[in-house]
């Protein structure tokens, strides 16, 4: 186990729900709570940079869904019905009856909707970083277009070890100029592809459900949400069509648009520029600058 995983884990906290264990890091104090959600490829440990800017102005958390990260697993499948189950329980244990700003990343987005049909209540405002709704006509990026076959998926994933992992990462999801450890290398292979977690990653990124019926839900739920929404994308990602883009912000029904210097993990390339990004809307938010939040034009800042 790398240094970095180990401090990672000596700060994070476990709650259990229904004999489930969920790990998240929390830092910071405030008012204003920042809950982070992670997406395909990545758990709490890739928000550890965000975590520590934001911590020093607002209270932070970053959840690992169940089945991945350090958080316990369930006998049935890793569906994203059963991860938006247990999003309201965890917020009820760990914040009470406070909202939250939410931060949700790539497929942790038609998660969080599913959430927002019974307990859109809880959230205060939704931050959406290369985030996608349409399921059914979400195309899957490389390389989860291979992972997510049966044993072409399997016998593809023993390639995502070092020193290889940094490459598909580099090549696929940052920008080339990006610069990745070993020690970083080491850590996501561990959380991602080591034993167990390679069965947990491959079924997370597989059980999606694409129906019409599923994308109805998705809808319902979005237009349940009455907090402020605004949209990151990175200058380079072309892992979400500009079709999803503009699927959001009809759905959802806002017209903010934020583009970031980077490909697909924005909390990763541009930590410091989305710090800024989201303690500027939290911030006006918080104390009531502006009625609205809308951008007129495309930020390219």
């Amino acid at each position: 186990m790398t240094p970095s995983l180990q401090a990672h884990i000596n700060s994070g906290k476990t709650v259990e729900i229904d004999g489930l264990s969920f790990f998240y890091i929390e830092e910071g104090k405030g008012d204003e709570i920042i809950f982070l959600l992670p997406g395909f490829l990545t758990t709490s440990y890739n928000y550890r940079k965000l975590v520590e800017l934001l911590s020093t102005h607002y209270r932070v958390i970053a959840l690992d869904f169940l089945g991945t990260g350090f958080s316990g697993r369930p006998d049935g499948p890793l569906s994203h019905r059963l991860q938006a189950h247990y999003l309201s329980p965890f917020l009820e244990k760990v914040v009470g009856d406070k909202k939250v700003h939410v931060v949700a990343f790539d497929y942790a987005l038609p998660i969080l909707c599913f959430a927002f049909k019974e307990h859109s209540n809880q959230y205060k405002s939704l931050s959406i970083l290369g985030g996608f709704m349409n399921l059914p006509k979400f195309r899957y990026y490389f390389p989860l277009h291979f992972l997510r076959l049966p044993i072409i998926g399997e016998i593809f994933s023993f390639l995502f070890r070092p020193p290889l992992l940094r490459f598909f990462y580099k090549w696929f999801l940052v920008k080339k100029t990006h610069h990745f450890t070993s020690e970083w290398e080491k850590t996501m292979y561990h959380l991602l592809f080591e034993g167990k977690n390679k069965k947990n990653t491959l079924e997370f990124i597989r059980n999606v459900d694409r129906s019409t019926h599923t994308l109805r839900e998705i809808e319902e739920g979005a237009k349940h949400f009455v907090g402020l929404r605004q949209i990151y994308l990175g200058e380079e990602d072309f892992r979400i069509s500009p079709k999803q883009t503009e699927y959001m912000k009809e759905t959802l029904r806002t017209s903010s648009l934020v583009f970031l210097p980077c490909k697909h993990l924005a909390m990763e390339e541009c930590p410091t520029v989305v710090y800024e990004k989201l303690h500027y809307f939290v911030d006006s938010f918080s104390h009531k600058k502006t009625k609205t939040f809308h951008f007129n034009k495309q930020n390219k800042d």
